[in-house]
């Protein structure tokens, strides 16, 4: 009888750890679902449209194009 016992207890523990394990899953899903989010709104927010330089020439001292100069 007192290896049922033995059998009953371990059992209820390991039942109790199965579902606080759930418990922590649940919450860290719920966590990286809100964290997500909140990392698509900052980088929507911080994007920035293209910056339209105008018609570009080639600078030949420094080998790079460069905004027209306004005439």
């Amino acid at each position: 009888m007192p290896q049922l016992v033995g059998l009953v207890v371990i059992g209820a523990g390991l039942y109790a750890a199965y579902k606080a394990l759930g418990r922590i899953a649940q919450r860290v899903s719920e966590e990286m679902a809100r964290a997500e989010d909140e990392l698509g709104r900052r980088t929507a927010e911080a994007r920035v449209g293209e910056k339209d330089l105008g018609a570009l020439e080639w600078d030949d001292a420094q080998k790079v194009y460069r905004p027209k100069a306004l005439r």
